[in-house]
């Protein structure tokens, strides 16, 4: 994952807590308090779920450019 992706998906994951952030402080109305509170706990599992997946990429990537190594070196090999 280059820098720039990764700059990108920790900025969903930060304007995401915001947010979720903004609707606990709005939770505090009573009347709204249901809504607030299901509309909140969306976003803090869609901030998780870019999060994990960002991870997730990150040990996929490696593992799978780890894997590739070897087979490359043992092609390049004299016979």
């Amino acid at each position: 994952m280059d820098a720039a992706l990764q700059a990108q998906l920790t900025y969903a994951a930060l304007g995401c807590s915001v947010v979720a952030l903004f609707f606990s402080v709005i939770a505090a109305f009573p009347g709204l308090k249901g809504v607030i509170a299901a509309v909140r706990d969306g976003i803090l599992w869609f901030a998780l779920l870019v999060v994990l997946g960002g991870v997730g990429f990150l040990l996929w990537q490696r593992l799978h450019l780890h894997d590739k190594a070897p087979v490359a070196k043992a092609a390049q090999a004299p016979v």
